[in-house]
């Protein structure tokens, strides 16, 4: 599937050679039609009434920092992984089902090591068994503790008291099957674990209630010394996560912060000047998680990255009307007058800009995965809000940053100009637009290079979507999940949920027996090494099953494996599940889908997969589907609209090739360094298609301005002014996303470094492409009127 949408994009990037051999021959559409026209006019009255009234709404802007204020009181995080699936999906029904019926809120796992062997030699010693006694005791007194087992527990039912010395604990465990005690004790008697069985609810407070509750308690318990204990589990796993997702989105804005000042400081040489574009996305930032609060959009894996994310991006906005003020203040223009036209002409590129950027963004709201909707609108408001304060807030701040420095401190030094001629970049950039101007094949033979690579990345390309893969491996609760896996052989649990009219049907009994009889025998393939049934309670009770339905019913009084009508059951499989890769994962679910559509259930008795670990498999087929149906969409709704902002074909292939071609190297740098598809992202090209247009439309919209007024060169012009530009939002832009580096969740982690790489990517084929596409279109044409 990844092939096939890098291939579209590939061939997509050809479009240019079909252009300049008049394929798409619309000649007598106008550029600059009425339309861009009556845009023209309402923008340059747009930047008047901002300029005459700044004060006022300077007013509006700090009301809202206040009401952004409240909200950012509000928010809240969200690690749960049924929240990140439609409810309306069969299997979060089920999952709910479960939970209520069942109890069924997740588990946690304490797992007993020796630390020190010269301490402790054994995990059999009877201190360690009667700390892990005492423990469980405690943890059962609480409310949301339903059951705990260990060593401990077999330990008190077979001796009716706990073990004295190491010999009664050896003979507790040889009465155990092989399997039973491997499941318990290690092979090297080093380790063993405690399950706790857990009925919580599923929200933020409870979670950290639950965890620090049996943290303390662990902390409490009277282990000797050289015994290490660490809770794992999904109690483990999910509160890290929520940990980390507080503390990643705290560290990437600061990082993000950081980095844009001190690029912003290396460019405009002055931290009085750095603010004019500083101080609006700084508003726009608060505004975005202000009304994230307000509005009850709560901070995942996806939205919590959206402060960095605004902070990279929305300093775009501000830099490129800076620039054009400091810009039109060198021509000698009057501080209200360069801000007007700041406002106007920069306001072309920005909103085109902006609208193509929000439609990548909002391309993610048509997903049916809740996080990826959330991430849309909190990006697109995000988004909006910086552009907003961008052309409102920022020329204001640039007027009173010369009212500053000329009346306070007394200097009125030379205005500069970030893309002025003087400049070294501004050098740079028209050496890069002669070299077009005069070898535009050249330049797009090397995207063809590039793109060819690309494609073969993009081959390579898989997908993971397991929460507990996006924790860093170095952790003490995955390496102590990782130890469980492999001396335990796991405690992963699947859940086959079978409902019917009466499950204590024999036959039904029967049937359930057949299949966990089936299921087991494979083990070699699904990893299964145990399981439990409501056939499995009715022979250890009778030995056989009876065919009176009674005598089962007697059986199964007071189990936890039936619902309280008796319409539903459960069959619970253990084994390593998580633990392989995301394919060998897929392989074991799909092996269990077919088994079940094979087994011989009665009829009118449906058997469905349940519980977490299948929620995992059903996210990693949706974040297939949407990753498709999401860069399709995305990419048509922003074809569209440059289309119709341009009306013209070459014009618009010109801004459009830079999206294509960051998406399809991104895609091939995915593939190359082993960065798979998550949930987080599967709107990535989305995205990516939406931020490189971008840099396509400004380099576009100042050659056709330079082109209108009658400049013989307006390749190198057009280069050489928002060449620099271009350079400055991207650094910031990606580094706003390079922050994202120093989160510890793997997710974010990668979410980062891949949406840098599409900045950089869309950047240099702007660099490449576009000019040269421009160059091939009416570079004859400004000849033909030069001779």
């Amino acid at each position: 599937m990844f092939a096939k949408v890098s291939m579209i994009i590939f061939l997509a990037s050809l479009i240019p050679i079909f252009v300049h051999h008049n394929v798409f021959k619309f000649q007598n559409y106008k550029t600059f039609g009425n339309f861009r026209k009556l845009g023209e006019i309402m923008l340059r009255k747009i930047a008047r009434i901002i300029v005459v009234y700044r004060h006022s709404l300077a007013v509006i802007t700090i009301f809202l920092l206040i009401l952004s204020g409240y909200g950012i009181t509000k928010l809240k995080f969200e690690s749960d992984l049924s929240k990140q699936l439609p409810e309306d999906l069969e299997a979060v029904k089920n999952y709910f089902t479960l939970q209520n019926e069942f109890g069924g809120s997740g588990s946690a796992l304490i797992y007993v090591k020796i630390k020190s062997p010269d301490k402790v030699a054994d995990i059999r010693d009877p201190t360690v068994i009667k700390a892990m006694y005492s423990l469980e005791q405690r943890l059962k007194d609480k409310e949301y503790v339903t059951d705990t087992f260990s060593i401990a527990d077999l330990a008190v039912q077979i001796l009716g008291r706990l073990p004295n010395n190491i010999e009664e604990v050896k003979f507790v465990l040889n009465m155990l099957p092989e399997d039973a005690r491997n499941g318990l004790v290690s092979r090297d008697y080093s380790s063993t674990i405690i399950i706790v069985s857990l009925n919580r609810e599923k929200n933020q407070r409870a979670l950290v209630r639950v965890y620090n509750e049996i943290k303390n308690e662990i902390e409490k318990s009277n282990f000797p010394e050289g015994v290490e204990v660490v809770l794992t589990g999904d109690l483990g796993i999910t509160y890290k996560i929520l940990e980390m997702l507080q503390n990643d989105m705290n560290r990437t804005m600061a990082v993000a912060g950081i980095i844009v000042i001190i690029l912003l400081l290396y460019f405009y040489k002055s931290p009085i000047r750095m603010l004019v574009p500083l101080i609006p996305l700084i508003f726009g930032v608060t505004m975005t998680l202000g009304f994230m609060g307000l509005l009850g959009i709560p901070l995942d894996i996806a939205t919590s990255t959206v402060g960095a994310m605004i902070i990279g991006m929305g300093i775009d906005y501000g830099v490129h009307v800076t620039n054009r003020y400091y810009e039109e203040r060198n021509k000698g223009r009057s501080p209200e007058e360069a801000a007007e036209e700041a406002i106007s002409e920069t306001g072309k590129a920005l909103l085109g800009a902006a609208l193509t950027t929000i439609a990548g963004f909002l391309a993610l709201s048509l997903s049916i995965l809740p996080s990826l909707k959330r991430l849309s609108i909190s990006l697109v408001m995000g988004l909006g809000l910086a552009a907003v304060n961008a052309v409102i807030v920022t020329p204001a701040l640039a007027i009173l940053e010369e009212e500053f420095r000329t009346k306070i401190l007394g200097k009125k030094g030379e205005i500069i100009s970030i893309g002025g001629e003087e400049g070294k970049l501004g050098f740079i950039f028209s050496r890069l637009g002669l070299f077009i101007k005069r070898s535009p094949w050249l330049a797009l033979l090397i995207a063809v290079m590039i793109s060819g690579v690309s494609l073969y990345g993009a081959t390579k390309i898989t997908t993971e979507v397991r929460l507990e893969k996006m924790i860093p491996m170095d952790m003490p609760e995955i390496q102590a999940l990782t130890d469980i896996r492999s001396e335990f052989g796991g405690q992963d649990e699947i859940t086959i949920l079978i409902k019917a009219d009466d499950v204590r049907d024999p036959e039904i009994v029967r049937s359930i027996l057949r299949f966990e009889r089936e299921v087991k025998a494979d083990s070699y393939i699904n990893n299964v090494f145990e399981s439990e049934s409501i056939a499995d309670v009715v022979i250890e009770k009778y030995g056989y099953i009876p065919e009176d339905k009674e005598k089962i019913a007697k059986a199964l009084e007071g189990s936890s494996l039936v619902s309280s009508d008796y319409s539903l059951t459960i069959v619970k499989l253990k084994g390593n599940f998580m633990g392989v890769t995301q394919e060998d994962f897929n392989k074991i679910m799909e092996y269990f889908e077919e088994e079940l559509k094979r087994a011989n259930f009665p009829p009118g008795v449906k058997a469905e997969l349940a519980g977490e670990s299948y929620l995992n498999y059903v996210l990693d087929n949706l974040v297939n589907e949407e990753l498709g149906k999401i860069s399709t969409i995305g990419t048509i709704i922003v074809v569209l609209i440059v289309f119709a902002i341009f009306r013209r074909p070459t014009v618009a292939v010109a801004m459009i090739m830079p999206m294509f071609l960051g998406a399809l190297w991104t895609i091939g740098y995915m593939g190359l360094a082993g960065i798979p598809f998550s949930q987080t992202l599967a709107g990535v090209v989305s995205m990516i298609v939406g931020l490189g247009v971008d840099y396509g439309m400004h380099i576009t919209h100042r050659f056709l301005e330079e082109l209108k007024e009658g400049n013989k060169t307006p390749i190198i012009t057009a280069m050489e002014s928002v060449g620099p530009g271009i350079l400055i939002g991207a650094l910031t832009t990606a580094g706003g996303f390079l922050a994202l580096l120093t989160g510890r969740l793997t997710a974010i982690h990668d979410f980062g470094k891949v949406l840098a790489v599409g900045i950089f990517s869309s950047m240099l084929a702007a660099y490449l492409v576009t000019p040269a596409i421009l160059q091939l279109e009416f570079g004859r044409k400004i000849k033909e009127v030069k001779e």
